[in-house]
């Protein structure tokens, strides 16, 4: 198809020069936020759901009507943060960037109705937020788009709101981790979003950070289900709950005699 295999999303225009243990230490604590967010919007998304469902929407003779409840928000919530809109691909340079909404691909007018930027630590928290109601609504309104890349999108808007706080902080690192962070709680595939992030980003020297965000979100949601199609991780469950004293030990009848 005449597509380059390169690095879609540049978040900075000096990329990390080598990984390190702080890295992974910073990766992990950008790894719980991700997941804390993550377990905000399961919470989140479950009442919009229990709502959808009390207004009888979830029933198919029902879809137009679910599916206008659906829009009312997410085309609100664009009107007012022009960056919470679409899937998220193409966003997702901007939002990790702060870069002026003028730079949006698929918006007009991209300023929405008050001229919204991503300039200080709230803007950039409300845009995080603002993106992850929209992904609720659009599942619960029953659109297609899923939610990995949307959460990239979020993850990208949140690490930026981390970065106007503790401005040592990557900004590479604290919109990678983040987006991993949350992805991982919800979809359970660490390995798949570390490397998808890193090499989509051109930034495989965070990979050290992006895998410990991916692993701890890993690790602590996973009392959390929430794609109710998901095999259950059999492997995390024995890590935690299997005990030295709950191993079967093998007699001599299982191996035969000698």
């Amino acid at each position: 198809a005449g597509l380059p295999i390169a690095p879609i999303w540049t978040i900075t225009a000096v990329r990390l020069e080598d990984a390190s243990a702080v890295q992974a230490l910073l990766g992990t604590a950008l790894g719980l936020l991700g997941a804390f967010f993550a377990f905000i919007f399961a919470v989140f998304h479950a009442n919009v759901m229990s709502m959808f469902g009390s207004l009888g929407l979830l029933d198919n003779s029902k879809a137009i009507y679910r599916g206008l409840l659906g829009v009312t928000v997410i085309i609100a919530m664009g009107l007012l943060m022009p960056q919470t809109m679409f899937w998220g691909e193409f966003e997702f340079q901007s939002l990790s960037n702060i870069a002026p909404a003028s730079e949006l691909e698929h918006i007009f007018p991209t300023t929405g109705l008050t001229g919204f930027e991503m300039t200080d630590f709230w803007s950039c928290f409300m845009v995080g937020i603002g993106k992850l109601i929209a992904v609720s609504f659009t599942v619960a309104g029953g659109y297609r788009g899923g939610f990995i890349f949307p959460f990239f999108a979020a993850g990208a808007a949140l690490g930026r709101a981390v970065v106007f706080l503790f401005p040592a902080i990557p900004p590479q690192l604290a919109t990678l981790c983040i987006a991993a962070g949350i992805n991982v709680s919800i979809t359970r595939t660490s390995l798949a979003t570390t490397i998808i992030l890193c090499f989509l980003a051109g930034e495989q020297k965070a990979l050290s950070g992006v895998l410990a965000a991916s692993l701890i979100s890993l690790f602590v949601t996973g009392y959390m289900p929430f794609i109710k199609t998901q095999i259950v991780r059999g492997d995390i469950n024995s890590a935690f709950y299997v005990q030295d004293d709950d191993a079967q030990v093998e007699t001599d009848d299982h191996h035969g005699e000698v």
